[in-house]
């Protein structure tokens, strides 16, 4: 019969002695803490020997936990260490084939006689999780605990041992690489009995999966209605998390117990001085590289959760190229900043001017707005604008902030940036050192309009610095035709031929909606307004002539972007 004791009641249960606990706590977590190391391990032997010592580790620390509801993000924060330690000793691994390690078969996630289903679900979802041995092991991290095992929020923070600072954007753009490299490799894949141009683009492809290659779908995905809607068939992040789990050893579970019977002193130098007893991150598999001017953040989760990274520079394509990471947290106390890397506060000549006596100096920004910082016993600090719009198509802009008194001083910010995102929002300055700040916007899920947010910057005890953040959102509408396509015999088609838009845009459409057609007749039509979202008309041929006609249908809204879908079909002789 299963346990139904709560997580906390077997970490109490453990405890105090019994033994039986434990044996729970695999029977909850050892699958899927086993699934994460052989995904990132890519073998079998040390996943097993991780998912052991994870065990073992909770047989003798769990004490260290100080909140018992968060058993699994903790045992999952031993995990990452695990992965970290082993491939930090193993140095780089090569991808290998998951079909090696004896994946089994997977119920199809979607219908069997879906449109333009070609290639099983269930190879798809091997495939997917294939690929993803192309991403370093963070990344993959982040994937395996948020997709897979459902962590989310603090919890993934906790698991992953970064600080929850920063916000669910970064953690977006990162999934959204994913989906666009992923999806252009399900869609090589699948797609390519329903679109003729993506079969031209794949012809001769040997199934390699590389860089050439991957550009080249995913910039046509962005321009194909046929292959964005097979993309939204095959999302990655979902055949991700439904792709075939590994199966872990049958004596692994008696094995764990065995040892936990008798504990041998497993991990007695692990360090577990983490915020809630959670383990110190160990120094994973190489170092960050860190290029100038260039923040690379990993983001992972909802509920305002971050990891602030530094990599290399990287792109939606990125994935198939490996490089070496690793987080480095610093325990918590009162004097260590949280920065992020490449950010480090520098102590050369201030953008401000200084006064040793506590005096009030002020600060001019390169656009001339000007703030000023107050003296306090905690020292001083001033920002360089009161001010920053992101307009409409800038992502990212920086601030300083300046220790304009005579001591060294802690500063932070306060209020809510959302949906704007504050790099480097903390720190600790020495007299005269200055700090970047970049503030970034991920225009992907927020709807047209704008967009408004103000946050405060502070020294301890020391007067805020109110900085206001703006920016707009403009997409030009989302327009699908339905209308000819193929090929017709002349003699059989009528003079007019019905072609219907259908239209969406968060701000609304402005009339009229336009259709222009070519070929060996041409001429165009202003299309009526049926209902919401609906417009059609009619494609005139007063003589059918053989031959090629493209028909452009443009549709603008009241920002003025403008989108054209153009459709094209053949008449034949008769």
């Amino acid at each position: 019969m299963p346990d139904l004791r709560a997580d906390a009641e077997l970490v109490t249960a453990h405890l105090a002695g019994d033994r039986s606990a434990l044996a729970e706590m695999y029977d909850r977590y050892g699958a899927g803490l086993y699934d994460t190391a052989a995904a990132i391990l890519r073998d079998r032997h040390e996943a097993a020997d991780a998912a052991h010592d994870v065990f073992l580790v909770a047989a003798e620390k769990l004490g260290q936990l100080r909140d018992a509801t968060r058993l699994k993000p903790w045992l999952y924060a031993v995990l990452r260490n695990e992965v970290y330690r082993r491939s930090r000793r193993r140095g780089r691994a090569l991808p290998t084939d998951f079909s090696a390690m004896g994946v089994p078969e997977l119920a199809a996630p979607t219908a069997p006689d879906a449109e333009g289903e070609m290639v099983a679900a269930g190879e798809l979802a091997e495939l997917v999780r294939s690929a993803a041995c192309g991403l370093d092991e963070r990344d993959q991290l982040v994937l395996e605990l948020s997709v897979r095992q459902g962590l989310q929020g603090a919890d993934l923070a906790l698991a992953l041992g970064v600080s929850p600072e920063q916000g669910y954007t970064l953690v977006h753009r990162m999934r959204g690489r994913v989906e666009r490299s992923l999806g252009a490799l399900t869609v090589a894949r699948a797609g390519r009995d329903d679109c003729a141009v993506l079969d031209t683009i794949l012809r001769g492809w040997d199934g390699t999966f590389d860089v050439l290659i991957r550009k080249r779908v995913a910039r046509h995905i962005e321009q194909c209605e046929i292959c964005e809607r097979t993309r939204r068939k095959v999302l990655p992040l979902a055949l991700l998390g439904a792709a075939p789990a590994f199966a872990a050893p049958v004596d692994l579970r008696d094995r764990i117990l065995g040892h936990a019977a008798a504990p041998a002193g497993a991990m007695a130098s692990a360090t577990f001085d983490m915020p809630g007893g959670f383990p110190r991150v160990v120094r994973g598999p190489g170092r960050w590289l860190v290029a100038a001017g260039i923040a690379v953040v990993v983001l992972l989760a909802a509920g305002g959760v971050a990891v602030v990274a530094a990599g290399r520079h990287s792109t939606g394509d990125d994935i198939g190229s490996r490089s070496s990471t690793t987080f480095e947290v610093s325990p918590p106390g009162p004097t260590v900043p949280v920065t992020a890397p490449g950010l480090t506060p520098t102590t050369g000549t201030p953008s401000t001017g200084t006064s040793p006596t506590g005096t009030s100096t002020t600060s001019t920004s390169p656009t001339g707005t000007s703030t000023t910082g107050a003296s306090s016993s905690s020292g001083s600090v001033a920002v360089s604008v009161s001010n920053i719009d992101l307009g409409t198509d800038t992502t990212s802009a920086t601030f300083d902030v300046t220790n304009t008194g005579g001591v060294a001083v802690q500063w932070s910010t306060g209020g809510s940036a959302v949906p704007f995102v504050l790099v480097g929002s903390s720190g600790t300055l020495a007299p005269g050192a200055h700090q970047v700040v970049t503030v970034l916007l991920d225009r992907t899920d927020l709807p047209e309009g704008k967009v408004q947010a103000t946050v405060s910057v502070h020294a301890t005890n020391g007067p805020a610095h109110q900085i206001t953040l703006r920016g707009d959102v403009e997409r030009p509408p989302t327009v699908k035709l339905r209308g000819p396509t193929g090929s017709y015999p002349a003699c059989q088609v009528g003079s007019a031929l019905q072609v219907t838009a259908f239209f969406t845009d968060d701000t609304g459409v402005t009339a009229p909606l336009t259709m222009q057609w070519t070929g060996p007749e041409h001429g165009d039509v202003t299309l009526t307004t049926t209902s919401t979202g609906v417009a059609g008309g009619s494609l005139l041929l007063p003589v059918p002539t053989p031959g090629t006609y493209t028909y452009v249908v443009t549709v603008t809204d009241v920002a003025g972007n403008t989108s054209t879908v153009t459709s094209t079909f053949v008449l034949t002789a008769c």
